[in-house]
Parts: C-alpha cells; sequence; structure tokens
C-alpha cells in the first residue's frame, strides 16, 4: 500500500488519510463536536498506554505525558503524543501528566498546563477559572518546580523529589475527568 503507516500497517499514514479528505471535498466539523470525540479518545488513548506502558516497564511505575497541539502544517488536523517514561517528566506547556502505579492499581495526576499562549489570557482572566487551573501556571511561570514534584540536590540540579506525592482524584473529579474501564481507578 503507497503510504501505509509505520505504527499501524492496516491504514495508510496521518498525510495520505489528510489529503485525500481534502480532495474528496470533506467538510470541517464544528468545533462544538469535537469536544466529545476527543474526550473519549483521550481515555482510549490513556488506557491504551496504561496497558501497554505495564507491558513495556514490567509492572513498575511510570509516568504518561499527553501532548495534545494543534498540526501546524494540516490545517485543522490535531496532533496526540502519549509519552511513557520512567522518570518524572519535566513540567512544560501543553501537557497533561498522569503516575501509573501497576501493582496498586493506581493512576493519579500530575498536572496539567495549557499552552503558553494561553496562559497570560487565563490569568489576566482568573475570576472565571477555578484555582486548580491558575495554582499551575503561576507555579509554572515563577519556575516553581517544587508544586510539580522536584527538589534541589546537593548540588543545586533539580530532581525529582521521591516524597512527593501526586494528587489523588476524588470522585467528583474522576467523573469528570477520566474514567478507566480495564480494572484500573484512579484513586
Amino acid at each position: 500500500m503507497k503510504n501505509q503507516s509505520h505504527y499501524d500497517p492496516s491504514r495508510k499514514t496521518v498525510g495520505a488519510i489528510y489529503r485525500d479528505a481534502q480532495f474528496n471535498g470533506e467538510k470541517q466539523v464544528i468545533t462544538g463536536d469535537m469536544n466529545y470525540e476527543l474526550r473519549k479518545s483521550l481515555c482510549e488513548d490513556v488506557n491504551d498506554t496504561i496497558v501497554q506502558g505495564t507491558k513495556d516497564f514490567e509492572g513498575r511505575p511510570f509516568y504518561i505525558t499527553v501532548h495534545e497541539k494543534r498540526d501546524l502544517q494540516m490545517k485543522n488536523a490535531f496532533l496526540r503524543r502519549m509519552i511513557k517514561t520512567v522518570y518524572r517528566p519535566y513540567p512544560e506547556d501543553d501537557t497533561l501528566v498522569f503516575h501509573v502505579i501497576p501493582y496498586s492499581n493506581q493512576v493519579l495526576f500530575c498536572w496539567e498546563l495549557p499552552h503558553w499562549s494561553n496562559m497570560d489570557n487565563i490569568l489576566a482572566n482568573r475570576n472565571l477559572y477555578d484555582w486548580k487551573i491558575i495554582e499551575p501556571i503561576l507555579a509554572w511561570k515563577s519556575l516553581n518546580l517544587e508544586f510539580f514534584g522536584f527538589m534541589k540536590d546537593e548540588n543545586g540540579n533539580w530532581t525529582a523529589n521521591p516524597r512527593y506525592c501526586d494528587k489523588q482524584m476524588s470522585q467528583e473529579e474522576e467523573k469528570q475527568k477520566i474514567h478507566i474501564p480495564i480494572g484500573l481507578s484512579i484513586a
């Protein structure tokens, strides 16, 4: 097959799918319609990454960094990368981070940061946002890495704080944020 995906051999590359959609006169999706599909696919992607990460890291704890952005070359295309790491990721804008502890069936919320270009708008209109959204932005802008679970070592370098506990989500937040149907629960 021409333009075959290396990740999923049963389909074409994303670029080929996008090009064919443009040639065939595909209509744009109304943004309001995308919200449900993006949330649904995020849950599926996180679940798949939890299963794959548990296998890859042989049951050891790991982190999932979700990086979502609009593609710069394909107009109206949306890119989502699911990055698995054993180490605690450095806080970057436009990321959502979870800490997965497979042996205790826990998925802990670490942080969510908007794109840097949106941060000033959010801070300028803080009365419209919950403190849970404002607090990580202020910490990120002031380089307060302790907020994100880091500490300075004896040489003055930033390192992951082994005593830092990621946030456990309440039942109400669990219903709003993400549902893990594969037997793992958000503690």
